[in-house]
Formats: C-alpha cells, sequence, structure tokens
C-alpha cells in the first residue's frame, strides 16, 4: 500500500511539474524533477503564481527564445518581434 502511494503522489507530482514547466517555459526535465520532489504540492504551486503582468513571457518567432511579452526587439537575435494581441477584460 506504502509502494502504491508514493507511486501516486510521484506520477501526480510529475504530471503537475510537467504542465507548470510548460506554462512558464521552463524546461519539461525540471518541470519532471521538482513535481517528483514536491508531489502533489506542486498542485498547490501551479495555482498560487508569484507571475505578475510584468512577468509574463513570450517565445520569439525567430530565435525561439523567452523574452518579455511587451518587448518591441529581442534581446537574443535583435529582430523585430510581432505586435501581441492584446485581450479585452
Amino acid at each position: 500500500m506504502d509502494l502504491l502511494a508514493l507511486l501516486g503522489w510521484s506520477l501526480f507530482g510529475a504530471l503537475i511539474g510537467v504542465s507548470a514547466a510548460q506554462r512558464r517555459g521552463f524546461s519539461t526535465t525540471a518541470g519532471v524533477l521538482g513535481g517528483l520532489l514536491l508531489g502533489p504540492l506542486a498542485f498547490l504551486m501551479y495555482f498560487v503564481s508569484g507571475v505578475t503582468k510584468d512577468d509574463q513571457r513570450r517565445k520569439c518567432p525567430f530565435c525561439a527564445e523567452q523574452v518579455k511579452a511587451d518587448a518591441i526587439v529581442c534581446k537574443h537575435c535583435h529582430r523585430e518581434l510581432p505586435p501581441t494581441v492584446s485581450r479585452a477584460s
């Protein structure tokens, strides 16, 4: 029974870790490792995010590096970025 609980803890945490990593632009491997260590606690961390609007990022369509969402020029490849589509609240 303990082995089954440990396996469930690890699997659940790994799935949440992968989802959080992809959502924030981190490596999938780091998400899996973090999720395995935190287990279901990763679930809480996923929804209690300290990310503010100023911290939001997007992927440069030219070099695939992460840049701030409001950036006009990519700081990595120095190409002009297409404008972001703002969502009306």
